[in-house]
């Protein structure tokens, strides 16, 4: 073979050489190439740590252990207003413990500015109002308080000696939850009703010491 031939014959060889192994790297690069990459990623988990509340005698029994719980979700931030004898938009915090209305209003002025708010609220309104209307009135003046973006846990209510008002109000307050939408109804009622639970003192209303924890967990377990 001539000299000529056999360097044109090296040069085409290197040349195609070349070709395969720039090939191959493309190849390798496409298959490297992370499917998540492809697509937008998801978005973070942001961490609830702020948390409210508004209640009345049950929430204040059961305050050491929701506290607790509250602690171990991970809640640095945690305000907890409850009153014996509270009302959800009665009382003026004189002769009367401030309502829940006044309660949330002055909290959220004062900065208060949870990831959640949650609302124990009308165990002693329920036989006081003539129908489901007025009971709307009350619960919608309250959710629509707190930003429509901060979710809000309302926990429902048990009283025995105005059972038929009762269970209107827990009629209404889903109702209500619903078209607020972002609010969750807990039901305390269905847990304080239950005998066997053995959970309400004497007056058959508020919790013994066995019924602040499951009072405490029912609040704990919707935040979780």
């Amino acid at each position: 073979m001539r000299a000529g031939a056999s360097t044109g014959l090296v040069a085409a060889l290197a040349a195609c050489a070349q070709k395969v192994q720039s090939s191959a790297t493309d190849k390798s690069l496409t298959a490297d190439t992370p499917q998540a990459e492809i697509g937008p990623l998801p978005a973070p988990v942001v961490a609830r740590t702020k948390f409210a509340m508004v209640g009345d005698s049950i929430t204040k029994a059961s305050l050491k252990p929701l506290t607790a719980a509250l602690q171990q979700l991970g809640y640095t931030e945690i305000k907890i207003e409850a009153e014996v004898s509270r009302r959800i938009d009665f009382g003026d915090g004189k002769a009367e413990p401030l309502s829940g209305v006044k309660t949330m209003l002055k909290m959220i002025s004062e900065g208060v500015s949870p990831d959640v708010w949650a609302i124990a609220m009308g165990t002693n309104d329920v036989g006081k109002y003539p129908d489901a209307a007025a009971y709307g009135s009350l619960i919608d003046e309250m959710m629509s308080m707190p930003d429509a973006k901060v979710p809000i846990v309302w926990v429902d209510v048990y009283n025995p000696n105005q059972l038929p008002g009762t269970k209107i109000f827990n009629l209404v307050l889903r109702q209500r939850a619903r078209a607020r939408g972002n609010a969750t109804v807990l039901s305390w009622f269905d847990l304080a009703s239950n005998k066997k639970s053995k959970i309400l003192r004497e007056d058959h209303i508020h919790p013994n010491p066995a019924g602040t924890l499951v009072f405490a967990d029912l609040v704990s377990k919707a935040l979780a």
